[in-house]
């Protein structure tokens, strides 16, 4: 059995949406978010407003608390363990529709929640983000001809006030935007980490030299590019063994290993212990 994969409205198939805004109680609007295991084609922003309880994500758990922003990156495995009558606030986008005047600002996102999948914020900033999507909403409601056009200003200015937050907050989540190789290395890896394992097709694709990419990782990753390819392939090798029924043969085919043993090798030697020992 394969991790469920949803699509925006959390619908089992795409229905062509590219963004959707709810302002609920979790539990009364399964739009909102789901108690069970699962991942994403898109991102979500997601503001708790009241309540409490806990979100695991990739086997991290993380306290639900007021004025708690969340950060969920496509592909990321996670769920809600929620207590009653807690109120969230959610966006859900299509990274195609962050793509505004050439600037992906969806690498901002994929940097932010690979270090940090939360921020913890004001009263006051909570407003702020509260009001823009109430705009969303409306914008999202509206479906003339100029509301896709909005829409995308709107995100894009959410994204650029949700980075704000984080600097000023000393929030170490956030890279500096500056290092924008850095953000679309992160952005290559979670695209391509199944069928590109080497840092100089990464380079490559950078227009930099493999040991000026391992320079950049391991300033601002803290490992070199290398372990940064690794590390993303066997959380996914993690995240097949512990939610899906598949076998190691099953999931190192997945993974781009065309010889199993090779792919235990490999984790072992990560994780220092073996696949068996995971699942």
């Amino acid at each position: 059995m394969a991790i469920p994969e949803l699509h925006i409205g959390h619908s089992k198939f795409p229905e062509g949406k590219e963004i959707i805004v709810k302002n609920a109680v979790y539990q009364n609007e399964t739009q909102v978010e789901r108690s069970f295991p699962h991942r994403h084609s898109f991102y979500v922003i997601c503001l708790i407003r009241n309540g409490s309880g806990i979100h695991v994500i990739d086997f991290e758990e993380f306290e639900v608390k007021p004025n708690r922003l969340f950060i969920i990156n496509p592909y990321q495995v996670h769920f809600w363990m929620l207590n009653a009558n807690t109120n969230i606030s959610m966006v859900q986008f299509s990274e195609s529709i962050l793509h505004f005047d050439n600037e992906p600002v969806s690498n901002l996102l994929t940097a932010f929640g690979h270090k940090n999948n939360y921020l913890d914020i004001t009263n006051f900033q909570s407003i702020e983000i509260l009001e823009l999507a109430t705009k969303l909403e409306q914008e999202s409601s509206a479906a003339d001809k100029h509301s896709t056009d909005i829409m995308r200003s709107y995100l894009v200015i959410l994204c650029k006030l949700i980075e704000r937050m984080a600097c000023t907050s000393g929030n170490p989540g956030i890279i500096n935007q500056k290092e924008e190789k850095i953000h679309k290395f992160m952005f290559l890896i979670n695209k391509h980490y199944v069928g590109q394992k080497s840092v100089s097709y990464y380079a490559g694709e950078l227009n930099i030299t493999a040991n000026y990419l391992n320079m950049l990782s391991k300033k601002h990753l803290g490992k070199n590019a290398g372990e940064m390819i690794t590390s993303r392939i066997m959380l996914e090798a993690k995240r097949l063994l512990y939610h899906t029924s598949s076998d190691i043969s099953q999931i190192a085919f997945e993974l781009g290993y065309e010889d199993p043993s090779y792919f235990t090798r490999a984790f072992r030697r990560f994780e220092k212990k073996t696949p068996l020992n995971s699942g």
